[in-house]
């Protein structure tokens, strides 16, 4: 009888960790991510505690991820859709003079056209974001390829009255010319948004031993650090006012593009200016 009841006792706890993770695990499935379990003995166990806790914790931030991008992907698609229709009701008025009509228009347009920027983005971001290996990689010259991205942007900067002055050699790299060519439109579509009326917009090419360096420097009003650290987070916006276009993804696909080519991005800001500088591998 003795014997039983010890061998009912000793048999069970070996089960007691187990038993542990399953409770742990169903309420993980259930959507709590807060739970942590702490097994300390033996240290096979403790392995699998800290690997699970630190699963635990992932699978958490992940959640909240897709929280906060729910949230701002509708808050910036709701505010241009009520713009549309807030204006399309506006032209069914019969009092309208013709400036009225044409200024509402305008708005409705350029409305659709930050919808469709909005999800243009959304699209490429994705696509970008599941991409673990740099495809379709070519040798090009990449100062070129800023020249042309300066003509394709060069009405924006008449908009603005800015100057721009492109400096440096010829040099090229092998990577993905599709990609980076986004990287560098949306690179001095930041510089031309941020900057003042008569501004400049400096672009300077220079490489160090292992890095092309590509410097883009306008002279805007300086980023406080506290916004610098979040420069490249989805949606975020260094200017709370939303007084300036965008959605907030620009600098979140140029850095993903960055990261796939095994390079880098900085920024330092001051009274004075800006400056983006993209480091790519030579």
């Amino acid at each position: 009888m003795i014997g039983s009841i010890v061998a009912f006792f000793v048999s069970d706890a070996p089960l007691k960790p187990i038993n542990t993770i399953m409770d742990v695990t169903d309420k993980i499935a259930d959507g709590d991510y807060s739970v942590r379990i702490g097994l300390k003995r033996p240290e096979s166990f403790q392995q699998l505690s800290d690997k699970f806790n630190h699963m635990a914790e992932e699978l958490g931030s992940v959640e909240m991820l897709r929280k906060d991008f729910i949230s701002n992907f509708s808050h910036e698609f709701k505010t241009p859709v009520s713009s549309i229709k807030g204006f399309a009701k506006e032209l069914r008025k019969d009092n309208l003079t013709a400036d009225q009509k044409e200024e509402y228009i305008s708005i409705i347009i350029d409305e659709s056209e930050r919808l469709s920027a909005l999800s243009e983005n959304v699209l490429y971001l994705s696509k970008v974001e599941n991409q673990t290996i740099l495809t379709n990689k070519t040798n090009f010259n990449v100062t070129e390829q800023i020249r042309l991205a300066v003509s394709l942007l060069d009405h924006k900067l008449e908009e603005k009255s800015l100057d721009i002055e492109l400096s440096g050699n010829d040099y090229y790299i092998n990577g993905n010319e599709e990609m980076l060519k986004q990287v560098w439109i949306n690179m001095l579509d930041n510089a031309i948004k941020f900057s003042p009326q008569y501004g400049c917009i400096t672009i300077r090419l220079t490489k160090d031993k292992n890095h092309l360096i590509a410097r883009f420097k306008n002279q805007g009003e300086q980023i406080p650090d506290e916004s610098i650290e979040h420069l490249f987070d989805r949606f975020y916006q260094a200017d709370r006012s939303h007084s300036t276009q965008g959605n907030g993804l620009g600098l979140t696909i140029v850095k993903r593009i960055i990261d796939l080519h095994n390079g880098f991005i900085d920024v330092q800001s001051n009274e004075r200016e800006t400056t983006f500088s993209v480091h790519l591998p030579l």
